[in-house]
């Protein structure tokens, strides 16, 4: 989420209390979105007096539910401030509502249509001051849309291109990206996003973009006989797949932690190359890649708590009240029933324990209200990061709702019934569930350097872990349905003996808490998605995870997913 400050030139809105403020909304990548997936909403809000207040946006959700998005608005007269929202649209026909508080209460709204028309299955991204070149799209027997962008108006978090199937840069000034402009594109790569670069005149390849690349642009494309577009040399890096044109390099292809990248030594949105018939392979060979899962879904949360029990202190409180309200009133009963205005009496005491049932009740109901949480920290190899992904269930058995804090830049997405205010300004998040229990995932990308790797040398098997962040406890070497135990401290490198492996199918292996029972769920989601081995162990990562507001995690575990390679 982004905000900034610019000089406002629009036309003025209907605002219901306020006629000079004005508020518009953008939705969408390029207008359009993918019901369930994050897309970006630019709100901007201006007027020709200060404004001090409260944006809000109401985003309908399924069963009549709402997930309000807010952030701390601050206009000087004759200005207006745009701040970037990104949010999951599940339903396109209700409206999003925009509204802005001040101290004085509601200041002005707008209704924001999303509208059906605006529906995609999936959005490709091209950041090129030519708007044309993704006409082909309408033929490919899905409902792909283009979206035509500046680099400007890229997301400045990573969710923000969670609609997106890929992104094609042709025309790039690097000077108006912002540093978490640029991290966004790199961490949604590293996390399995494809990224094309064309080559083009124009198009400078700044360093940040320089390290995803698995080819230099060594010239300027160029006229070459026989081929009717012109074409760069490129020079592929070791290993990377590459498409030739004769001699020539014409397309290639290498990755980015899970993500791909390719280049192309041609641009495909020039004249020339929107007209050769060449290009819709490559284009085809890149769309029809499969999107990688993340090892850690939804169903996850099943392993959850659901309910927690109070306090025994509180309970005490609440039965010794119970009893000294009926021995009370037995006792007024008895010495002031009869006498003349003893109701009085009576009355006062029902009133007065009232009075303190309900507060010690109220107390009960928050003390009943918490988080449990379990988060699955993926390390993405190759690109010293990890996505971390944090399964929240919001315990309310008696009502109310539960406030906590978010990482920064963390994407909030609900998984179950329930209401969210979501403050983008402060990263509070509260949380309201109709059946006692909400839902939520919280995903982010933190920077983690740790590799793992399997050698294998005068025939013993060893384990070697490498990087500069701490290494996982209890950590369990996961191969083809069975597991290695490490012990409770993990060693730089340490020798497997093959006598040691064990299976894991049977439920309760590695215990009954919280971690162990998320570690099982991991493992049967390991098994599916394939891959040599697995090590897994716990962490405390205090950049991971949901807070409450004094501090407390609640009922939590961290899990560390890392991929081994075998050499």
């Amino acid at each position: 989420m982004i905000a900034m400050s610019f000089v406002f030139l629009g036309a003025v809105l209907p605002a219901r209390s306020a006629p000079a403020l004005d508020v518009r909304g953008q939705v969408g990548m390029g207008g359009w979105i993918v019901p369930g997936r994050f897309v970006p909403l630019r709100v901007q809000v201006g007027a020709d007096r200060e404004v001090r207040g409260t944006l809000e946006v109401a985003v309908p959700g399924p069963g009549g539910d709402t997930v309000t998005h807010t952030h701390a608005v601050h206009v000087t007269p004759g200005s207006a401030q745009q701040i970037t929202f990104d949010i999951i649209v599940t339903d396109p026909r209700r409206d999003l509502l925009l509204r802005v508080r001040g101290n004085g209460g509601e200041e002005a709204r707008a209704a924001l249509p999303v509208g059906v028309f605006r529906v995609a299955e999936g959005i490709v991204a091209a950041v090129t001051r030519e708007p044309a070149g993704l006409e082909f799209l309408a033929a490919s027997g899905r409902k792909r849309r283009p979206a035509y962008l500046t680099g400007a108006s890229l997301p400045s978090g990573w969710q923000g291109y969670d609609a997106v199937d890929l992104v094609v840069v042709r025309d790039l000034d690097p000077r108006a990206l912002l540093p978490v402009q640029q991290e966004a594109l790199v961490g949604w790569v590293a996390q399995g996003g494809r990224l094309l670069v064309a080559a083009h005149d124009a198009l400078p390849v700044p360093p940040w973009l320089q390290v995803l690349l698995p080819a230099r642009i060594a010239s300027p494309p160029s006229s070459v006989p026989g081929v009717p577009v012109a074409l760069a040399a490129l020079v592929p890096d070791p290993g990377a797949e590459v498409v030739r044109r004769g001699d020539r390099p014409l397309a290639v292809r290498g990755g980015f932690g899970r993500g791909v990248v390719e280049v192309w030594a041609f641009d495909p949105f020039s004249p020339q190359g929107r007209a050769w018939p060449g290009r819709l392979p490559l284009w085809r060979s890149l769309l029809e890649l499969p999107r990688p899962t993340p090892a850690a879904s939804g169903t996850l949360a099943d392993e959850l708590p659901r309910t927690r029990p109070l306090p025994g202190s509180t309970q005490l409180v609440l039965a010794l009240l119970s009893v000294a309200y009926i021995a009370a009133i037995r006792i007024l009963l008895r010495r002031f029933g009869p006498a003349r205005g003893g109701w009085v009496l009576l009355f006062a005491a029902v009133a007065a324990f009232g009075v303190v049932l309900f507060g010690v009740s109220a107390g009960a109901r928050r003390a009943a209200g918490s988080i449990a949480q379990v988060s699955i920290i993926e390390v993405i190899p190759g690109a010293q990061r990890a996505r971390a992904g944090t399964f929240v269930s919001l315990i309310t058995p008696y009502g109310g709702r539960v406030d906590f804090t978010v990482p920064r830049g963390a994407a909030v997405r609900p998984l179950g019934p329930g209401n969210l205010r979501i403050d983008e300004s402060e990263s509070v998040v509260t949380g309201t569930a109709r059946t006692g229990q909400g839902v939520l995932e919280v995903t982010q990308i933190v920077p983690v350097d740790l590799r793992a790797e399997a050698v294998e040398r005068d025939g013993t098997l060893a384990l070697v872990v490498t990087g500069r962040d701490p290494r996982p406890t209890h950590a369990l070497l996961y191969r083809r349905r069975q597991i290695h135990r490490l012990g409770e401290e993990l060693h730089p490198r340490t020798v497997l003996d093959p006598a040691r492996w064990e299976p894991v199918d049977r439920p309760g292996t590695l215990g009954t808490d919280l971690a162990a029972r998320a570690a099982e769920w991991l493992f049967k989601q390991l098994q599916a998605a394939g891959g040599e081995a697995w090590l897994v162990g716990r962490s405390s990562d205090e950049r991971v995870g949901v807070r409450l507001p004094d501090g407390r995690s609640g009922i939590s575990a961290q899990l560390v997913v890392i991929p081994v390679r075998l050499r």
